[in-house]
């Protein structure tokens, strides 16, 4: 072998075994870290849906019982995916406490006037709640509660507050889940 020889197989020189290793390591956690980010926002995508759904099942019980006359106050049904016809009792109570779920009364809660999501479902006045089953894609089902209390402001119009939120019980990945309430609040009559 001539010197230049040994010269050129010097700067051709390849990666060591140790180099590939090392670069294999980085690549792998940065994979990592990337399935991570990926996972979480799927999470974060679903959870947005889910919330979506829920608002637009507390605005439809809102608008629906808008839309009913103060004096007459006709209940009706709204039916869900699995073909539940659930009553949607519009009977009014009287202020402070309304009629139906459960407002809450203390006024350095930040919640206050809403409906109290703590409230046993079985506790709330037959007529003003429902466990609305939503179908969604690949025949997934997921279960929201729904929650209504209607009061009295006067003869001719009525405070109507609405509470809806997915079940605290389970969510299609079938673990536990937290969800916040979405609560919508307004005034109706003639």
């Amino acid at each position: 072998m001539t010197q230049s020889q040994a010269r050129n197989g010097k700067r051709q020189r390849g990666f060591s075994l140790i180099e590939m290793m090392i670069a294999m390591v980085v690549l792998a956690v940065g994979l990592g870290a990337l399935t991570i980010l990926f996972t979480t926002a799927m999470y974060t995508n679903t959870k947005s849906n889910k919330d979506t759904t829920a608002t637009m099942l507390a605005q439809t019980v809102m608008e629906q019982i808008d839309a009913q006359s103060t004096n007459g106050a006709a209940n009706f049904n709204i039916t869900d995916c699995q073909g539940t016809a659930w009553l949607v009792n519009m009977a009014p109570g009287a202020a402070p406490t309304g009629a139906g779920a459960t407002l809450l009364p203390v006024a350095s809660n930040t919640l206050y006037g809403s409906i109290d999501p703590n409230q046993a479902y079985a506790a709330v006045p037959a007529g003003y709640a429902m466990q609305y089953v939503h179908c969604g894609a690949n025949s997934q089902q997921t279960i929201f509660d729904v929650r209504w209390n209607i009061m009295s402001a006067n003869s001719n119009a009525r405070l109507v507050t609405v509470q809806a939120r997915q079940d605290s019980r389970a969510n299609s990945l079938g673990g536990k889940v937290f969800a916040y309430p979405v609560t919508l609040r307004g005034m109706s009559g003639q």
